[in-house]
């Protein structure tokens, strides 16, 4: 619904004449009797006032339709609504076509009850993580609240969209973290359809291609996708049920490897052939690159580990055959195309030709994920540290610089994939120091623009949808990780905890939030001095995957907690936990 708010703040009566614009390539027909104009013979626009004149533009399928005249008299104010119903059932529709007058006089109580619903109703998962910065808080909650705005009912499934406008629809490097957070924080039975539209996608043999036919990396995606949200929910049995159909992917990435045999480019061979990269570089078909590599690395990985967890001894043994073999393939082409930036650092370029390379830092985005959530690297694995040392050179206002679409810009979210990244390679200082940039460049009513420029450059450059759900998702996911990381078979707590909440009193928390060992609920608790902290953490259920232990912080805080049934209470003993 529009609700459009007109005050006369002259000393004379003031007349507006409005015109409604609907930009559609359906076809449109309007009523005048009942105020309504038909949006492709289902989706409705109403308005309490009545249409005059109705013209139409066939170029850019616009209709324009004029509205009776609104007078208002000095200090008047008056208000007009219009609700566009989608196509689906309504019941203040029939209401306002019924009852414009009546309507109109409820319409600030209907807002109310909208307002009311988005910020505390039981349909969105608040509550899960509790942080003693309001701010940060407010981000979290706004960004949870814009992730649940924006899903739309598709093929009879929930699917979660990255945008409202340029970017509704299923983007399946967006969607796996979109659909993780929406599992971590409890409502796997949501994130579920989710995933399940995704599978809707898969062709006979196996292949993805949802955004385009070389986004090879789709295939790696989403049987990662699917793995980490079986893990997510300790649901081995939906995991059997879609089994064979990951199986397929496997298969189709075994297919492209073999691809890279008989073509033209020496480059990729044994490794993906070359397809689009996104986030910075265009890709082609002459272009060997890595982007697609690292993720079909990432998806067979988790395979792996899924076959283990299941049960499936040889495809356990085949998937780890195939990885072996694949991340040799990697590792040996990685060693011949290292490069080293003007600081020295040596680090892997996505495109494998130097011909075809840019900043150093382009389109680096996939390499992040592959060190979390891909986990294909070691901490010292020579291509992730030089690689996340080039990144380490090229911030500014706290943000990988050029790293996107606008090369003298900054990519807001790929905050979530450094700050990530470094907490995994054990840099938890960047990790939250990262957290922080990414909040710092969020918008004043908590989202994020895809990319912008930097305040010192002008005029400024700006890229993609907004609210980008995507930047949601990751600022979400990065809060929980700081305070609890699943690494193999321990669970680390407060890893990344940023120092701005270990103060004097504050209390961070976590309530139920889903890890592959069961649900996690913790309190840490400083005292009013500043000098002592208590972490009182729940039983784990640990069904389906043991947890042999938890570990607590690092930098000097860490130490080992065996897990055991009931309630657990953690001492740190005197510690300046403020500093």
């Amino acid at each position: 619904m529009i609700l459009t708010t007109i005050c006369n703040t002259t000393n004379v009566m003031q007349t507006l004449n409005p015109v409604l614009i609907i930009n559609s390539a359906y076809e449109q027909k309007t009523s005048v009797t009942d105020r309504t104009a038909l949006i492709g013979n289902h989706a409705q626009v109403i308005t309490d006032l009545k249409p005059l004149l109705v013209r139409q533009s066939l170029n850019d399928f616009k209709t324009l339709i004029s509205l009776e005249p609104i007078t208002v008299a000095p200090g008047e104010t008056k208000q007009t609504v219009m609700l566009y119903d989608n196509g689906r059932p309504s019941v203040l529709a029939g209401r306002l076509k019924s009852d414009p007058e009546t309507f109109c006089s409820q319409i600030s109580g209907i807002r109310a009850e909208m307002l009311t619903y988005w910020e505390t109703g039981t349909d969105i998962p608040y509550g899960h993580i509790s942080v003693p910065d309001r701010e940060v808080q407010n981000l979290i909650d706004a960004s949870l609240r814009g992730i649940w705005q924006a899903r739309e009912i598709k093929n009879g499934k929930i699917a979660f969209q990255v945008g409202p406008t340029c970017y509704r629809g299923l983007w399946v490097s967006d969607g796996s973290s979109l659909l993780e957070t929406a599992t971590m924080f409890d409502w796997g039975a949501a994130a579920r359809e989710g995933v399940e539209y995704t599978l809707t996608f898969q062709k006979e043999n196996g292949k993805f291609g949802i955004l385009e036919p070389t986004y090879w990396k789709e295939n790696g995606i989403v049987l990662w996708t699917c793995v980490r949200h079986a893990m997510l929910t300790q649901d081995k049995v939906w995991l059997k049920s879609v089994w064979a159909n990951l199986l397929k992917s496997v298969d189709f990435i075994c297919e492209l490897r073999a691809m890279t045999l008989t073509n033209k480019i020496p480059l990729d061979d044994g490794l993906i052939p070359p397809g689009q990269i996104d986030g910075g570089l265009w890709g082609a078909e002459d272009k060997a690159e890595y982007t697609n590599v690292y993720w079909n690395l990432a998806g067979l990985k988790a395979m792996v580990q899924a076959a283990e967890w299941l049960g499936e001894k040889k495809d356990a043994k085949a998937l780890q055959s195939e990885y072996d073999d694949f991340f040799a393939t990697f590792k040996k082409a990685a060693e011949r195309d290292m490069a080293s930036d003007s600081f020295g650092n040596r680090y892997l370029p996505v495109p494998m030709n130097p011909e075809h390379r840019s900043l150093p830092q382009r389109a680096q985005w996939a390499f992040c994920q592959s060190i979390y959530p891909g986990q294909i690297f070691s901490q010292d694995d020579p291509v992730a540290t030089g690689t996340m040392n080039m990144l380490h050179t090229i911030l500014q206002e706290g943000m990988v610089m050029g790293t996107g679409w606008t090369i003298d810009g900054i990519w807001t979210y790929f905050a979530g994939f450094y700050g990530h990244a470094c907490l995994w390679m054990g840099e938890s200082r960047r990790a939250y120091e990262s957290l922080y940039s990414f909040a710092n460049h969020a918008s004043p009513v908590y989202n994020w623009r895809e990319e912008h420029s930097p305040r010192d450059l002008t005029p400024s450059k700006y890229v993609g949808d907004m609210p980008h759900n995507w930047a949601s998702a990751l600022f979400a996911s990065l809060a929980v990780h700081l305070l609890a990381l699943d690494r193999g078979n321990e669970l680390h707590l407060l890893e990344g905890i940023p120092p701005e909440w270990r103060r004097a009193g504050m209390k961070t928390s976590l309530k139920d939030i889903a890890t592959p060992f069961g649900k996690l609920s913790f309190i840490f608790q400083v005292n009013a001095q500043g000098t002592e902290a208590t972490l009182t953490v729940d039983a784990l259920s640990d069904q389906g995957y043991p947890c042999p232990s938890v570990r607590l912080g690092n930098s000097g805080w860490r130490q080992c907690i065996h897990t055991e049934a009931g309630r657990q209470k953690v001492n740190y003993g005197k510690r300046e936990v403020s500093g």
